[in-house]
């Protein structure tokens, strides 16, 4: 029997800023089973492909022509993703491409902690054990049969408070995340706005710059 596993190896070697975990779908919260049960109901195994944001020009936002957003973090995994799927696709295993948050709904980030991939902090990130929150995610489904044990890690937030002092919206609390406060402020303040010919939309990244887990991005 040929494994995800396998597959995803081959291709994954050629990008050494990327990792990618796997996750039965069954071992999935009910909200994501079922997401994937209506997108892709004959699929085993969630793939999160995570990308190490080094540069903050990486995970800078621009507005395309036909309003959809993109960064470069992003570009590079879409392209990863789509490498990883016609590889599995060769082998006859059915694959589908998770579209982007903002269109598919499904939180990439509670199906990467379920995979092993880190911990949701309280600052609402999945924080990666060396990467921190400087991790750009993405999922694909299939049919294809994963072999991994999920290896749980230990504590990634320490809990060290720094975010929730630091959060200008006040969204952040020690045990909770209030997303809609957070958009809220966010948008007050003009964020979803595109600026300059570039159209770029200057995302707050506060709490991700103020997390002491992993090293900053330049």
């Amino acid at each position: 029997m040929i494994y995800a596993e396998d597959i995803i190896n081959r291709v994954i070697q050629q990008h050494s800023c990327c990792k990618v975990w796997t996750v039965p779908l069954s071992s999935l919260d009910m909200r994501e089973k079922k997401f994937f049960d209506e997108i892709a109901p004959t699929s085993k195994t969630a793939i999160i492909l995570g990308h190490h944001i080094v540069t903050k020009a990486e995970w800078t936002w621009y507005i395309k022509e036909d309003g959809s957003e993109h960064c470069s973090a992003d570009d590079h995994t879409a392209n990863v993703c789509e490498q990883l799927k016609h590889a599995l696709e060769k082998y006859g295993f059915r694959t589908q491409v998770v579209s982007y948050p903002g269109e598919s709904g499904l939180q990439f980030r509670f199906v990467a902690q379920a995979a092993g991939a880190g911990e949701i902090g309280i600052n609402a990130f999945l924080l990666h054990p060396e990467w921190g929150p400087w991790i750009h995610l993405r999922v694909l489904a299939t049919d294809a049969t994963s072999i991994v044990k999920i290896i749980s890690h230990a504590r990634v937030c320490n809990a060290c408070g720094i975010c929730i002092s630091e959060c200008p919206s006040g969204a952040i609390q020690h045990d909770s995340f209030d997303g809609l406060r957070c958009r809220s402020y966010r948008k007050a303040k003009g964020e979803y706005v595109p600026f300059g010919l570039e159209r770029e939309l200057r995302y707050c990244t506060i709490c991700a710059d103020v997390c002491p887990i992993g090293q900053k991005p330049c």
